[in-house]
């Protein structure tokens, strides 16, 4: 549960004119960090939509920094991070104006949408802007709507809300799921098969081999949507948890973009506990259905 959430403000309809940034820094789910600036815009000017909008005045921006003049401190909390931002076609637009302006490298960096990742938590909201949802889905949680701070606050819990919701621990496995459904849409529009069925046979009596054992899901399974199979764990005798613990003792691994070498954080993480001794058991899909069996 690491990323980075930011907001920008713009002083006029120029996708260079940078006037204010939010940034809010995530590291295990906790948020460590929150930093604003405000910025001398290039150029120098403020529209009237744009000041009723955040209610930055020019004269507030005479004596502030440009913002080649914050790249410094800016530059190294981004590098090699995952940043989210609410329509984040705006905020990294905004990015590589004033950078393309400044002649400023923009590091290596993930973009990510929290709408886009709103969209596979929450199907079919009447609406997705950022204020529309914190309402919806954080609870008792106010905020000042268009200040560059609050608002990548905002997106932050709701980054976090959204990987609560969907049982994961990284932006990139909301991705992997976004793909995986996409994919069973083009996959039912051409008329192909879009889900296995189990068959097996379940052993449900006291020698299950998930009786009072902890288990742990990451990637998505072939057979069953998460909330089954967790739901199976707890009918067996067993536990779920969403993290892992030298306490595991069953990381089942679903679908991953092998084909890209990826491994979400919980096969990272218990990689390492069985590198430092732990007892952990990382199996596959195929193999989790023929335990259950046994």
């Amino acid at each position: 549960m690491n990323f980075v959430a930011i907001d920008f403000e713009t002083a006029n309809n120029s996708p260079m004119s940078a006037c204010a940034l939010g940034l809010v820094k995530v590291e295990n789910g906790i948020i460590v960090e929150r930093k604003e600036w405000l910025i001398k815009p290039t150029p120098f000017e403020m529209g009237y939509y744009q000041n009723r909008v955040h209610n930055i005045a020019l004269s507030d921006l005479v004596d502030k920094p440009t913002f080649s003049e914050i790249w410094d401190e800016l530059q190294p909390i981004l590098a090699h991070q995952t940043v989210v931002a609410h329509s984040a076609s705006f905020d990294f637009s905004v990015l590589r104006s004033v950078c393309t302006h400044y002649q400023l490298q923009i590091p290596p960096l993930r973009e990510v949408c929290s709408i886009a990742l709103s969209r596979v938590a929450w199907q079919g909201e009447r609406g997705y802007g950022l204020s529309t949802l914190v309402n919806a889905k954080l609870d008792n949680y106010t905020f000042e709507h268009h200040n560059a701070l609050a608002d990548a606050e905002a997106c932050a819990h709701l980054v976090l809300k959204i990987l609560e919701e969907l049982s994961v621990t990284s932006v990139e496995e909301v991705k992997l799921l976004q793909s995986r459904r996409q994919a069973k849409k083009q996959a039912f529009a051409s008329g192909r098969a879009i889900k296995k069925v189990f068959t097996g046979t379940i052993n449900e009596s006291e020698t299950n081999l998930f009786r009072k054992k902890e288990v742990v899901f990451t990637g998505t399974l072939d057979h069953f949507v998460r909330k089954e199979s967790e739901a199976l764990i707890k009918r067996l005798g067993g536990y779920t948890t969403n993290f892992i613990s030298p306490h595991t003792d069953y990381l089942i691994v679903g679908q991953q973009d092998s084909n890209k070498g990826y491994k979400s954080s919980k096969v990272k993480r218990a990689e390492k506990l069985v590198r430092e001794g732990s007892t952990i058991q990382i199996i596959n899909e195929e193999r989790f259905l023929e335990m259950l069996s046994e």
